[in-house]
């Protein structure tokens, strides 16, 4: 009984994780800045773009929203299934890995669609304002990535270049 005790706990707390730390799972009153799209928005402001810029990025902005609004309602309904499974006396643990799956594709599903708005809305910006967009997103966590790969900015060591034939 232990090790399914185990995973279920285990299971029970990347769910919760997940809940705090996805920013696809961030929507307005959840989380710091409204969502990412919301972040976007604000980063967006300090590009100085012209007024077509404008009009074409808002326009972006506003059809990628009934989609990533959409898919983050799913991804709360399958954490309330989640919840629900491991509220049960003796949850199924196929049951509860099974909606673990399913947290994941919805939560991938919006990272997408939030990656797609972002490069359309990149695609409209001049180099220097693509340029100042990405510090300004390195400034609030889009140094992850860097972070991650041990990037100089995230404090690790740089790649070492690859040898000359």
């Amino acid at each position: 009984m232990r090790p399914i005790r185990s995973k279920l706990f285990a299971v029970l707390a990347l769910a919760s994780l997940a809940g705090f730390t996805s920013p696809a799972l961030a929507g307005p009153g959840h989380g710091p800045g409204g969502g990412p799209g919301h972040r976007l928005e604000q980063k967006l402001k300090t590009l100085g773009l012209d007024a077509t810029q404008q009009e074409k990025v808002q326009a972006i902005l506003d059809a990628s929203k009934p989609q990533r609004d959409q898919i983050r309602g799913q991804i709360r309904e399958a954490f309330d299934g989640m919840h629900t499974l491991l509220d049960q006396e003796t949850p199924d643990q196929a049951a509860v890995l099974a909606q673990a799956d399913k947290i994941g594709q919805l939560t991938t599903a919006a990272h997408k669609e939030m990656l797609k708005t972002l490069l359309a809305v990149r695609a409209e910006l001049t180099p220097e304002q693509r340029a100042k967009l990405k510090a300004e997103m390195g400034k609030h966590g889009g140094g992850r990535w860097r972070h991650h790969r041990g990037g100089p900015d995230a404090g690790g060591t740089p790649p070492e270049p690859p040898p000359e034939d």
